[in-house]
């Protein structure tokens, strides 16, 4: 029985930054010192961040109910159909690597162009392996955009939040005549990855907060989040998400650990802190048995609305944003939203229970991450864990400071979890 609602409202060098080492700044086949370039004023459109849709496209594009527009481009990789898997309807479409250099391009040519300044594409989408994939959407000079998000083997076919991670050139985003999904399975050296595939569906569009927000999250339930990220976050008066690991809070600071105290994380709410939920144990599920998983996702609900923290029990934060298939299905059942995946910039939660984060931006990332989403709109979700090196506590007072000045500007809101549920899914 659901224990939460599913929420359905309608209501850079940034790529190698966003996705923290997941994939090079080359992969994509052009050089990446292009990936900053590109037409922010036609990328942000006017509609002052209300996530407008000029071009009627919200929802699935493409269901590959038919892949007879698709192709494998210079045959990149093989491409074919499966319907014994789909996310919505009879099949999905199976992507293959290519033998010589272990990738596939899955390239459709569209007869009428399309205008996507207020959208972002996603795809529901599964692996054998784990990697990123990678949605081009070029213009008719060969200019593009690039959105990105890992994919996690042996998962559901899915909803994926992708984030916008590159530019090339200057491609006109009201006349989109091509669409390209990427993928990189490792050369044919690597054992195994010459047999992997990959399974796409529901190339889909959510609408796009045009105005850029931005989330401060802070994750694990560490003491350093009161003694070092508390007086830090309310010199700026910013609202921040703390997700703990319920069954690690300590009673009180004579209790040995580095886990928050209760008092501590009553500290934290009172100064308005969301109170959100890090499964029971804080430790990546796949390390969690089966008789335990359900006491892992669950228990921390009781023991927060027990607290008081009634609204952050709606939401949950996948340790290392690691999941397993039937973690992923309780977190479905009983929260909100939740986060898991890596990269910046994302739309509308497609996927309300695989919300994107980008972790521990250290000095210097947070300011390019920052100014991305400034730039181009969409979400980004900042997650921090331990504070104890002095690396990850500047990258929080950078992240602070260049935040500040983009709220001052007008460029950047700050959110809380609670706003993305009711106002930004699609």
């Amino acid at each position: 029985m659901n224990r939460r609602t599913y929420l359905t409202t309608t209501s850079a060098t940034a790529v190698g930054l966003a996705l923290a080492g997941c994939m090079g700044g080359d992969e994509s086949g052009d050089d990446p010192s292009d990936e900053n370039g590109g037409d922010a004023e036609s990328e942000n459109g006017d509609d002052g961040g209300n996530g407008g849709d000029r071009s009627g496209l919200v929802g699935t594009f493409d269901d590959f109910e038919s892949i007879d527009e698709w192709e494998a481009f210079q045959d990149i990789g093989a491409i074919d159909t499966d319907s014994e898997r789909s996310y919505d309807g009879s099949q999905s479409m199976v992507l293959a690597p290519d033998p010589e250099d272990g990738q596939v391009r899955a390239r459709r040519s569209l007869d009428d162009p399309i205008d996507i300044r207020d959208v972002v594409p996603g795809l529901a989408m599964t692996a054998e392996d784990d990697g990123v994939v990678l949605l081009q959407l070029q213009d008719e000079d060969g200019d593009y955009v690039e959105y990105s998000q890992q994919v996690m083997s042996d998962m559901p076919l899915a909803r994926k939040n992708f984030g916008l991670t590159r530019v090339r050139g200057e491609p006109d985003l009201s006349e989109i005549m091509v669409l390209q999904i990427i993928r990189w399975f490792g050369s044919s050296d690597d054992e195994g990855d010459d047999d992997s595939r990959m399974w796409v569906d529901d190339f889909h569009f959510v609408p796009k907060p045009n105005a850029g927000k931005v989330m401060l999250q802070f994750h694990g339930g560490y003491e350093t989040h009161h003694s070092e990220a508390l007086p830090r976050v309310s010199e700026y008066g910013f609202p921040a998400t703390t997700f703990v690991p319920t069954s690690r809070i300590r009673s009180d600071v004579a209790v040995e650990g580095d886990r928050l105290t209760e008092d501590q994380v009553a500290d934290l709410a009172n100064d308005g802190w969301t109170i959100g939920s890090h499964s029971h144990y804080g430790t990546h599920v796949s390390n969690i048995g089966p008789d335990e998983m359900e006491e892992n996702i669950t228990e921390p609900i009781d023991w927060l609305e027990d607290e008081g923290y009634d609204d952050g029990a709606r939401f949950f934060a996948f340790p290392g944003s690691q999941y397993t298939e039937s973690a992923y299905e309780l977190v479905q059942d009983n929260y909100d939203l939740a986060f898991a995946g890596q990269t910046q910039a994302q739309g509308y939660a497609g996927n309300p229970h695989l919300c994107s984060t980008v972790s521990n931006p250290a000095p210097g990332e947070a300011a390019t991450i920052l100014d991305w989403t400034a730039t181009h709109g969409g979400i980004t979700s900042l997650a921090f864990y331990q504070l104890e090196e002095e690396e990850a506590i500047e990258g929080l007072e950078e992240t602070l400071e260049e935040l500040d000045a983009h709220v001052e500007a007008g460029d950047l809101e700050v959110i809380t979890p609670a706003e993305m549920a009711d106002e930004y899914v699609h």
